[in-house]
């Protein structure tokens, strides 16, 4: 495959382990391409999924139900990889719905595929190794933020965390990724514009 056509993607893979050209070509040559439209499911609660996503151009966000109220807990934008967490660590169907917020370029890649990369090439697992210990940490982060910050000091360390989903991304959505209402958000967003 011409890496040129997945530019987000290897500079997504650069961002967290300096992969070797030839761990990369060895990677890329189980990706499939696709093109899915906004709205999409790229994973869904109960379905066992079989493959991880490499986004080259799109943005996603994972979300779940607590009764009948959306949950959004992650977002994944161009570079980003995204799947179901039960899928890929135990091949269960997932727990999450992975949703498309725009028209995506994503390549997937079979989960049985990465697993013996794993195996076999130490590039590939350290590279994985350190994408989940930031996805961990991150995770961690925001469960603390959660206990310890204002509303206010929440949406003002996302936007600077995360400038370019502002404007991209659904106000609903980054309102219950941190863990507030539409209505909470849209207030602290007329106090920051002045």
């Amino acid at each position: 495959m011409d890496l040129t056509k997945i530019g987000n993607i290897v500079k997504g893979i650069y961002r967290y382990y300096p992969v070797s050209n030839s761990s990369i070509e060895e990677l890329v040559s189980h990706l499939k391409e696709g093109h899915f439209p906004k709205n999409h499911l790229l994973t869904q609660t109960g379905v066992k999924d079989n493959h991880v996503y490499f986004i080259e151009e799109g943005c996603a966000r994972t979300f779940f139900f607590a009764g009948n109220t959306e949950v959004t807990n992650w977002f994944s934008t161009e570079g980003d990889i995204t799947f179901s967490s039960t899928s890929l660590y135990h091949a269960l169907p997932s727990l999450e719905y992975v949703q498309l917020l725009e028209d995506s370029l994503i390549y997937q890649m079979p989960i049985e595929a990465l697993n013996k990369l794993y195996e076999t090439n130490i590039d590939i697992a350290n590279w994985s190794r350190v994408i989940h210990q930031d996805a961990l940490l991150k995770m961690q982060n925001l469960r603390l933020d959660r206990l310890s910050l204002s509303a206010k000091e929440r949406y003002e360390k996302f936007t600077t965390e995360n400038p370019g989903l502002i404007g991209r991304v659904n106000l609903g959505f980054i309102a219950s990724y941190l863990g507030m209402t539409q209505q909470h958000l849209s207030s602290l967003r007329a106090e920051v514009r002045f």
